[in-house]
């Protein structure tokens, strides 16, 4: 936030925070561990001197990418269940890793809670469940792996997300 804040007369902060926002909550269902501000970037139209957000890129720690199948096969469910919800941005907040799911649990940054509520709907969990089966280098270990570990963020979002909206 401070490196957005102390840009504003670069960008538009405003809609740079929005954007930070969604993709702490997309970060949060992929558990994300890497997004520091060296993987934000900004195109600069040359021409008309417009600045955008670049497409994300390195994505590359998301979904436990160091386990091997076989440390996979060998988890148990409550396991599994504790590496979805023990997911932590390298974010910090007074000097500690922000873990998502307890941060967006504890509904306390209105600027996340709003994102929850824009993004939430956006997620086709259908769709990411049927990306996943389709791929075809993956062995079935790691796709089931995949799939219950983003169901069950998935879930989390979707309740904090039901809580939100009675308000």
């Amino acid at each position: 936030m401070e490196v957005i804040n102390d840009s504003e007369n670069i960008i538009d902060t405003n809609n740079t925070k929005e954007i930070f926002w969604d993709m702490f909550i997309v970060d949060a269902l992929i558990g994300n561990t890497d997004r520091h501000n060296g993987n934000w970037g900004f195109l600069l139209n040359n021409k008309t001197k417009e600045i955008s957000f670049a497409p994300i890129y390195d994505c590359g720690s998301c979904l436990n990418p160091m386990l091997e199948d076989k440390q996979i096969e060998e988890m148990s469910k409550v396991e599994i269940k504790n590496l979805a919800i023990n997911s932590y941005s390298c974010l910090k907040e007074n000097g500690k890793k922000i873990n998502y799911m307890s941060y967006i649990r504890s509904k306390k940054r209105e600027e996340c809670n709003e994102a929850l509520l824009r993004i939430f709907d956006k997620i086709n969990i259908e769709k990411i469940i049927e990306f996943i089966d389709s791929i075809q280098c993956m062995s079935i270990a790691r796709k089931n792996f995949y799939k219950q570990i983003i169901e069950i963020r998935y879930e989390i979002l979707k309740n904090t997300k039901n809580v939100l909206s009675k308000k």
